[in-house]
């Protein structure tokens, strides 16, 4: 039943711009890397990546679902049809999800071509792929929270409050000892002990207490907490206000 849902809102998004963006997003971050500075490749791409397009990427994700909601039907689609409104919700986030790791597969697929060809990886191969997965572990909360702000608030506040989350306190809170009260630093800190990359984007000298391993169980398990909450805060949101709106549609 639940993946009935989800091929729902995977053909909701299908002639989005969103299906593009998984491949798009990922080669824009390395091209912009690669030209930016070759000696530091691998650094900044996952440093770029980190604060940047993936925040960027996952909120226009929530947009567009939202945007492709209001043109087709404002909801009333949805509101009318005999559905489990959680579960829509819950299909909307998982399909999302899904778009977030296939880019993260892409980003990674296109990183080892670039190494085959140019060797710049300063790290084996087994922390570029730990880093990938934890960039998206680390992100999954971001998706009912963009979600949620677009919904209520609409595309662009979606958008702005997820990209100044990271850009603006994300990678000050990273190097602090409160980075787990930051949710935005969660990924940036978490890039440190697996790449050996400062937030700042330049390379940890050994010895650094960045380098600690300690904080990407912590990472994980916040995350994945935060976004279990979400999920359910958002999605009670979603269907009371269909409640709200049916009582005064009968009113």
């Amino acid at each position: 039943m639940f993946i009935s849902y989800m091929k729902a809102e995977n053909l909701k998004l299908k002639r989005t711009f969103a299906r593009k963006m998984i491949g798009i997003v990922p080669l824009l971050t390395v091209a912009f890397s690669f030209i930016m500075n070759m000696e530091y490749f691998v650094y900044l791409t996952f440093n770029w990546w980190s604060i940047l397009f993936m925040p960027m990427m996952i909120a226009l994700f929530c947009a567009l679902a939202h945007v492709r909601e209001k043109q087709a039907s404002n909801y009333n689609g949805i509101y009318s049809a005999p559905v489990d409104l959680r579960l829509v919700w819950l299909a909307k986030a998982s399909v999302i999800a899904l778009y977030s790791l296939a880019s993260q597969l892409i980003f990674l697929v296109i990183m080892f071509l670039i190494e085959m060809v140019v060797p710049l990886f300063p790290v084996g191969p087994f922390p570029v792929i730990a880093a990938c997965f934890l960039l998206w572990a680390t992100t999954l909360w971001q998706i009912p929270f963009c979600l949620l702000l677009a919904k209520k608030f609409g595309f662009a506040v979606s958008l702005i409050v997820n990209l100044f989350g990271c850009l603006a306190f994300g990678i000050i809170a990273a190097t602090k000892a409160y980075w787990w009260a930051w949710p935005w630093s969660w990924p940036i800190r978490a890039m440190s002990p697996t790449i050996g990359i400062h937030p700042n984007g330049l390379p940890l000298e050994e010895g650094d207490p960045l380098l600690s391993m300690t904080v990407i169980p912590i990472a994980i398990i916040i995350s994945l907490l935060l976004f279990a909450v979400l999920l359910m805060i958002s999605g009670k949101s979603f269907a009371f206000a269909v409640v709200q709106k049916s009582k005064q549609e009968v009113a």
